[in-house]
């Protein structure tokens, strides 16, 4: 009971507070009309799955309170409950991809407008939002996931299907997120070894200018990719520590030898590993950052009118490419 206690001490204080934060984010996006990027469109997108998933595990430790209590469980509400806390995992993860999948369409087709529209973007978040409920509705509607006794948590029951939503939840989006930002570094430096090839070749002073401009920019490029790519590792190690403590015993502790308070402590990493997600969107992200603080000071804002107008230097998704 006392490990129970410090599992729901956790999880509610740093879900409610990552909740606050998501709707500071989500209000500061909105209020200002500069931040109407479609990159501000997926980190709201991004904040609302970190919202959804807070709840579903505050809904899930009041359950494990309610079972301790009683030693009752509503089997209904606790299939359902597991079902959305897995969904709305693949819909972080796969509201990162979404970012990683618009910056390798804007480096690559940047010409086709269409990749860029709005309308694209919102069918690229309702594309993610399915695929995120579907994935994890295979235990669901095969009626493996259950109430474990030992970890007071709603999950498959089998570790296949446990395996099968870490692969499909995890590995694969890293795997895709890994490869298109790749793509997207290589594809700059050829861009650049072909506009030094075209200046040597040329030789003309017209260019010149022209050269040390593209040149310059695609530098630049690099080193905010590079950058992007440092970031996203750091999130991907926060995340795996979040989930994996608990997905590796759920999986190898076959004889049930793990202690129940390692169980009851474990599953309190993914409420923080959320908060400090939300921490490192907010601080990589300046514009996102100066709008928030402007909301706690109105004067600040009338007297300094141009504070939140870098949003064209803003990174994708929060990351902060300065």
């Amino acid at each position: 009971m006392p490990s129970l206690l410090l599992r729901a001490v956790i999880e509610y204080l740093f879900s409610i507070i990552t909740i606050l934060l998501n709707i500071l984010l989500i209000v500061a996006i909105i209020r200002l009309r500069t931040l109407w990027t479609p990159h501000n469109i997926l980190l709201v997108n991004s904040a609302l799955n970190l919202i959804c998933s807070c709840f579903t595990f505050m809904i899930s430790v009041t359950i494990a309170l309610q079972y301790s209590m009683n030693h009752y469980i509503n089997m209904e509400l606790c299939r359902i409950i597991g079902y959305l806390i897995s969904s709305f995992c693949h819909g972080i993860m796969y509201s990162y991809l979404l970012v990683s999948i618009n910056r390798f369409l804007n480096a690559l087709f940047c010409l086709h407008k269409c990749y860029l529209s709005m309308k694209f973007i919102i069918f690229e978040i309702i594309l993610q939002w399915f695929l995120a409920f579907l994935i994890p509705s295979i235990p669901l509607f095969l009626n493996q996931i259950e109430f474990q006794i030992k970890p007071r948590f709603c999950s498959a029951r089998k570790p296949f299907y446990m395996t099968l939503g870490i692969f499909t939840g995890f590995f694969l989006p890293v795997i895709f997120i890994t490869v298109f930002n790749l793509i997207i570094y290589f594809h700059i430096n050829k861009l650049r070894t072909d506009f030094r090839l075209s200046f040597r070749q040329k030789q003309k002073c017209e260019l010149n200018k022209f050269y040390q401009i593209s040149d310059c920019l695609h530098n630049r490029q690099n080193k905010q990719n590079v950058k992007l790519l440092h970031q996203f590792s750091a999130f991907s190690y926060v995340f795996v520590i979040g989930w994996g403590f608990f997905a590796c015993i759920s999986i190898f502790d076959l004889n049930d030898t793990v202690p129940e308070s390692i169980y009851l402590i474990t599953l309190s990493f993914p409420a923080v590993s959320l908060f400090i997600i939300t921490l490192m969107i907010i601080k990589w992200n300046k514009s996102i950052k100066t709008s928030i603080f402007t909301l706690f000071n109105a004067t600040s804002r009338r007297e300094h009118p141009t504070s939140a107008t870098t949003v064209q230097l803003s990174a994708p998704l929060g990351f902060n490419c300065n």
